[in-house]
């Protein structure tokens, strides 16, 4: 019996590296997101959706989870149940789903991508006043009344490494 010759081009070659190269890359999916570290629930989605369009419109959010990305301008310092993102012109409190997971107390200044739900909502002055007393250089007494606030219930969170 009769072995099958082989025949070498550029084209095969080619052909050769350009498949091998597919299914390496098909291995492992390079995500969009930076590196970092994650809490809750990892990221599926890698659509952001500006924070600014969020705060400004909620409503067009309603019922979607949405990946939003902001930094860090306050976070609860008695456990690291919530923080505050602001993307340098609106800002949206962010709480963790059934309050499953808590971020570093230390970690203001940092970049975060968020996944989950944003909702306008009514909070009595209390619950603002709660806020605001474990927030960093918090003033329960500024506190006047209702706050109307868009929040957003996290299902998972990667905090971003300074750079």
């Amino acid at each position: 019996m009769r072995k099958p010759e082989l025949k070498h081009s550029r084209m095969g070659a080619w052909v050769v590296v350009f498949l091998l190269s597919a299914s390496v890359a098909g291995a492992e999916p390079e995500s969009v997101l930076p590196a970092g570290e994650d809490y809750g629930a990892a990221l599926t989605l890698e659509e952001l959706t500006p924070l600014h369009e969020v705060v400004s419109r909620p409503e067009l959010h309603a019922d979607r989870t949405l990946l939003v990305k902001g930094r860090i301008r306050d976070v609860c310092q008695k456990k690291g149940c919530w923080m505050v993102l602001t993307d340098g012109e609106s800002e949206m409190r962010v709480r963790f789903a059934d309050y499953g997971f808590f971020v570093p107390k230390d970690s203001s200044g940092r970049d975060a991508y968020v996944e989950g739900r944003a909702v306008a909502e009514k909070i009595s002055e209390k619950k603002a006043r709660h806020y605001e007393a474990e927030a960093s250089n918090g003033d329960p007494s500024k506190v006047q009344g209702p706050q109307r606030v868009v929040s957003f219930t996290a299902t998972g969170v990667r905090l971003v490494p300074i750079e």
